[in-house]
């Protein structure tokens, strides 16, 4: 079968595909950058059977005007850029990966947490702007401690939480949400749960508790979400989840923005409520340079990029090529977006 490949993907995974007898052409994003419009993808899929994206728009147009008969999407989410139900009304099945990102993410969330707690980019940022610096000349010592101690020092105003012994609100139990919760208990943290579709025995396995939300919310010292936005659990985070939280919680959200209600989130932040806050998504993104959250020393921001791992693109080159190499075998691999395409 002809292959054509836009997205990120490892040498090793084209080495594969080649030793099973197709033809592999490369371009796009993946390869050069630069996002092919609709048009572009069209001319560069040209008549291959198969097509392996990342975030170039897949549309009607684009299905209708190739003859592709299965695509493999990188993404955890692939109905982002990809119209499913016309792939579907085509008979294409469009395979995904799940969990590819649940590693780095998780990892960074961890980091995101003692972050908070410790108030290390705080701290950092203050050392590179000269707050706690020395001024010019003859200053500095290797005796024991020199900083300033007085109040305003860094020893006294900057001392942070340790995570031992702390509860942490996991909201949403998936990959991540568990992996999350593995690396949290290196740190000896007590970890509660909410995620109406897990039971009680899978979240006790992972030495976790599960809880109803409000329950979770009411006892949590770090707040940490996990879950994708559905119809029912859109902006499930509102006024009345905040006000019954701890006063000085900590809330963490490597998942999706829309889970919180955005206007009480910022309020809870104005009113000091929070004790800190770490977002890695955002309800606009990118997010607006006058954004108020830049006035919070309490708060970090980064650009979405919990899931960017090193390791990423190899693990999910190898997920979408076994798959690939299992259907194509006449096998059915799981992570299937529409698996009633087989039912026609």
């Amino acid at each position: 079968m002809e292959i054509y490949i836009c997205a990120d993907f490892a040498q090793d995974g084209i080495e594969m595909l080649k030793a099973a007898g197709h033809t592999v052409r490369t371009g796009g994003w993946g390869y050069t950058s630069n996002m092919l419009n609709e048009d572009e993808m069209i001319k560069e899929i040209g008549d291959a059977d198969v097509l392996f994206v990342g975030y170039e728009p897949i549309t009607r147009k684009v299905l209708e005007n190739t003859h592709l008969k299965v695509i493999s999407s990188i993404r955890g989410g692939p109905r982002a850029n990809i119209d499913v139900d016309a792939a579907t009304e085509l008979g294409i099945p469009v395979f995904f990966t799940f969990g590819r990102e649940a590693l780095p993410v998780a990892d960074f969330t961890i980091g995101l947490i003692l972050a908070l707690a410790r108030k290390i980019v705080r701290a950092d940022s203050e050392l590179h702007r000269g707050v706690f610096t020395a001024p010019a000349g003859e200053f500095g010592s290797d005796k024991d401690v020199i900083w300033d101690m007085d109040p305003v020092g860094p020893w006294q105003s900057r001392k942070g939480m340790e995570l031992e012994g702390k509860v942490l609100g996991l909201v949403g139990f998936g990959t991540v949400g568990r992996q999350v919760a593995q690396r949290a208990k290196g740190f000896d943290m007590d970890i509660l749960v909410y995620d109406p579709y897990q039971s009680a025995e899978n979240i006790a396995a992972c030495g976790c508790k599960k809880v109803e939300l409000n329950d979770l919310l009411q006892s949590a010292d770090f707040v940490s979400f996990h879950a994708k936005v559905t119809d029912d659990n859109k902006n499930m985070i509102s006024y009345d989840q905040f006000a019954m939280m701890k006063d000085g919680v900590f809330v963490v959200n490597t998942a999706r923005a829309g889970l919180v209600d955005e206007q009480a989130m910022r309020e809870a932040l104005r009113s000091g409520k929070l004790g800190g806050l770490a977002l890695d998504v955002f309800h606009a993104e990118p997010v607006k340079r006058d954004d108020e959250y830049f006035d919070y020393p309490n708060v970090i921001l980064t650009p979405h990029i919990a899931g960017a791992g090193r390791d990423v693109i190899y693990l999910q080159t190898v997920m979408l090529v076994n798959d690939l190499l299992l259907y194509l075998a006449g096998g059915m691999p799981k992570p299937i977006v529409n698996p009633e395409v087989f039912k026609k």
